[in-house]
């Protein structure tokens, strides 16, 4: 959770209200952020990691000793997987979602997608 979160997720914690906090929120801090890395950026991050894995197997083969798992892949895989889809959220949004009335912001924002137009 970001910094700009954690102050909201600590005021909910001891007991502050929920309303408050949104009508004080700053105007710049969005109810959630998008996710840190697209598709293409972990792509890439997982290209050069097999690319190293390989020149390592390379390296161990040439030298006679035995090629070891590729850890860099797996670990950048680890890193990486869902940064490109998930997203923060402030945790007075996310009480929101899952409140009884949380349908009526998830069907807002799925009727929003079905009529965007993305030639603008």
């Amino acid at each position: 959770m970001s910094t700009d979160y954690q102050a909201v997720q600590k005021s909910l914690a001891g007991g502050g209200d929920p309303a408050m906090l949104c009508a004080t929120c700053p105007w710049d801090r969005n109810c959630f952020s998008p996710p840190s890395m697209s598709s293409a950026e972990i792509e890439a991050q997982m290209r050069e990691a097999a690319a190293r894995d390989r020149a390592e197997a390379e390296d161990a083969r040439r030298m006679g000793r035995e090629t070891q798992m590729p850890v860099g892949t797996l670990m950048t895989a680890v890193l990486y997987a869902g940064k490109d889809t998930s997203a923060q959220v402030c945790p007075v949004f996310a009480l929101r979602l899952r409140s009884s009335g949380g349908r009526k912001i998830a069907d807002t924002f799925k009727g929003m997608m079905q009529e965007w137009d993305d030639q603008k």
